[in-house]
């Protein structure tokens, strides 16, 4: 499957991680973007948190970059310092572990009852057939006298027409709040992939 030209449409809430490699500046990469994204804020007539905004967004810019995604997303909303979401994108390609990857084979990989049972629906999608999983799971580790936390996700595999291979989009966060904003955003993000 040739993944040079994968792209998804997303709002500018969304800041594009680069994969941050040894030879990566990650620091001025950063500085650089958190001042877009104050510039953004300010535009909207919000105050930025400079320092809070570079230290999550060098963190999971870090994070995101030791899963070797194709492309990593993080949301901030004017009004919040801190990422609220992050999307991640990769392929699964047929291998002699799983010699057939489908939608229904991402269901049974990924899907999760841990904390209620998930929701699934297949679909078609315009760049072919996919499987949509909504669901919540533990994150972390327990904490001594909290709860775990608890990490909610939305999960789309789709297998492009005539590929044997998959594109899987992982969005995961863990406000509850944000579901009505964050969901329909995730759905027409899966929506607007290309190959």
């Amino acid at each position: 499957m040739d993944l040079s030209n994968l792209g998804m449409e997303h709002t500018n809430a969304w800041v594009d991680l680069p994969y941050a490699g040894p030879d990566f500046d990650l620091d001025s990469w950063t500085t650089e973007e958190t001042a877009r994204i104050a510039e953004r804020y300010a535009a909207e007539g919000q105050r930025a948190d400079t320092r809070r905004i570079a230290r999550t967004l060098r963190a999971i810019t870090k994070d995101s970059a030791t899963r070797g995604t194709l492309g990593a997303f993080a949301l901030y909303l004017s009004g919040f310092d801190t990422t609220l979401a992050l999307v991640e994108l990769d392929a699964i390609l047929p291998d002699e572990t799983a010699p057939e990857v489908t939608p229904r084979w991402v269901a049974d990989l990924m899907a999760t009852d841990e904390v209620a049972p998930p929701q699934i629906a297949y679909m078609d999608l315009p760049l072919g057939s996919a499987v949509r999983i909504r669901q919540n799971h533990y994150a972390g580790k327990k904490r001594l006298f909290r709860p775990r936390p608890v990490l909610r996700a939305l999960v789309y595999g789709v297998q492009p027409k005539n590929e044997k291979g998959l594109i899987r989009l992982v969005c995961s966060w863990e406000d509850f709040a944000l579901d009505e904003v964050l969901i329909p955003m995730v759905d027409e993000m899966a929506e607007s992939l290309t190959l």
